[in-house]
């Protein structure tokens, strides 16, 4: 489907080796490429619907690696939706507070009615792009109700109940960011792997060099500030399996 790459923390990390090495993996990935980097509250952030091998900027993306805090890359292989710029990852919106959200996904969305009514309000087709607007209409509806903005812990509970509802039968393999929290969740084994990197945390769909790299607890929503955890959520239980082979022996998960 597509990979997925996260990294914070409170200070610089030089990212370009794991850059270069999850950008190469566009050859099976050809679809589109994007990322995002986090920069003292600013946000760049890049799109383009070409094979990252073909693209012409794709040394200066790595570049933005070499000195990084915050930074979110994906590279995709459509299953729903065109090759298209407007289908490409990370989706960035404020919500009603002037709070910047990032979101990028891995996986695909079967079942569930939540999503319908957002195929006329999105920009373009996916179903990632649904994930993240139905996201940012539960964050303004919880404000909405409070009658202001929402602390972390609200945030935290607001996106955890989102994964509990759009899990079910589906693969939801998300990493988020809200201007100051990453949230990491996967539902399918073998598919997101965390690995401490210096004093912060680095997330990608497969290991990107040979140490350190341990998969994600599934099914259990994780909340990282400036690299280190902040909170766990509860495991929902939906996890997502394709076919029987996924059905592994013990690993070592990691939170």
């Amino acid at each position: 489907m597509c990979e997925l790459f996260g990294f914070c923390s409170e200070k610089e990390q030089n990212l370009s080796g794991y850059l270069t090495e999850f950008f190469s993996h566009s050859v099976n990935h050809p679809n589109g490429w994007g990322y995002a980097r986090v920069d003292d509250g600013k946000t760049k952030v890049y799109l383009e619907a070409l094979p990252a091998y073909e693209s012409a900027d794709i040394t200066e993306a790595i570049d933005n690696g070499r000195a990084a805090k915050v930074f979110l890359g994906h590279i995709r292989k459509a299953t729903i939706g065109g090759i298209k710029t407007l289908n490409c990852h990370p989706f960035v919106a404020e919500d009603n507070y002037g709070n910047e959200w990032i979101l990028i996904h891995n996986g695909t969305i079967f079942s569930g009615k939540e999503l319908i009514s957002y195929e006329s309000r999105q920009s373009g087709d996916t179903d990632s792009e649904r994930i993240f607007l139905y996201m940012l209409d539960r964050i303004n509806m919880a404000a909405e109700a409070k009658g202001s903005d929402l602390n972390s812990f609200e945030r935290f509970k607001v996106i955890e109940n989102v994964i509990s509802v759009l899990s079910y039968r589906n693969k939801l393999n998300l990493i988020i960011y809200d201007g100051r929290q990453m949230y990491v969740h996967a539902n399918m084994r073998g598919t997101l792997y965390s690995k401490v990197l210096g004093e912060g945390i680095c997330f990608a769909t497969v290991a990107l060099d040979d140490e350190g790299w341990k998969p994600v607890l599934l099914n259990t929503l994780f909340v990282y500030d400036k690299g280190v955890l902040k909170y766990v959520g509860r495991n929902h239980h939906n996890e997502y399996i394709n076919t029987i082979e996924l059905i592994g022996d013990k690993v070592d998960y990691t939170i």
